[in-house]
């Protein structure tokens, strides 16, 4: 007579056999990456530019870009805390390999980049932009020779920005953060601004930025956002891969430069409506 196995060992057998269908259906786990900062217990990551920090009782403003954002996002995912270092293109590959900084944020342009040094690995993040102009709507100007000579402002982060307006022959004016850049622009002291085509969008839809959604027809390179990190950390490569197509799958996309455009309507809000009401 044939012994029968009990229920739970039967259940047991079952639920390894669609474990291991689905593992072999999904492909190989990426491993774990990023294990130093696991070990230090805090992410640091290398981004082009820090804005000087705010002086005692100052006013706190968001930042150029979504470099600050993208850390932020990522050290969530490891459940660490971050700090950002600034990390100029040229020492990357050092500092990467000493272990002083875990990733570094940078530019690549599109479609041509220069050639990184071979024991640096370039991993896209997905986030490609390029400057965009913003006018009052009630002016002329709408191509970018309309710029020569006329005042364009932007952050001093925005080092794309500038080159595309000196191009232009623009007064290139530069701010610590975009909202002070976009305040000269709204008082009049300030003729074009300047900010990434992807969070523009977002920002003109905002009811106060209506008589400034004028802009001119697209200009210069796009600039995509990679990560910069050791060619010999496959693992680190691999688990960090996985993670930029979860963050475009989930429409990080679209909800990283809507929420700057929130933080930087709102920090000109403070700057000029409550100025006037409270002046």
């Amino acid at each position: 007579m044939t012994r029968r196995a009990p229920r739970t060992m039967l259940a047991t057998a079952l639920v390894a056999t669609m474990a291991a269908g689905l593992t072999a259906a999904a492909g190989p786990v990426p491993a774990d990456g990023l294990a130093a900062a696991r070990q230090r217990g805090e992410l640091v990551v290398g981004v082009p530019y820090l804005a000087p920090a705010p002086v005692a009782g100052a006013k706190i403003r968001t930042p150029e870009g979504l470099d600050a954002a993208m850390a932020e996002k990522l050290a969530q995912e490891l459940g660490l805390p971050f700090s950002l270092r600034q990390v100029a293109a040229a020492d990357a590959a050092r500092l990467l390999a000493a272990g002083e900084v875990d990733v570094v944020l940078a530019d690549r342009s599109l479609p041509a980049a220069q050639p990184l040094p071979a024991d640096v690995a370039a991993l896209s993040t997905g986030y490609a932009a390029r400057p965009k102009a913003v006018i009052r709507s009630d002016t002329a100007m709408r191509r970018p020779a309309d710029a020569r000579g006329r005042s364009v402002c932007m952050a001093e982060a925005a080092v794309g920005a500038q080159a595309l307006a000196q191009s232009w022959g623009a007064v290139v004016r530069t701010y610590r953060v975009p909202s002070d850049a976009l305040v000269a622009v709204r008082e009049g002291s300030c003729d074009i601004g300047l900010i990434d085509d992807a969070v523009w969008e977002p920002l003109m839809r905002f009811p106060e930025w209506k008589k400034f959604s004028a802009t001119v027809a697209a200009d210069g390179a796009r600039h995509e956002r990679v990560w910069l990190l050791p060619a010999k950390d496959t693992a680190t490569q691999a688990w960090l891969g996985e993670r930029m197509r979860e963050w475009s799958r989930a429409g990080a996309w679209k909800a990283l430069p809507a929420k700057w455009a929130r933080d930087v309507a709102f920090d000109v809000y403070l700057d000029q409506e409550v100025a006037d009401c409270h002046g």
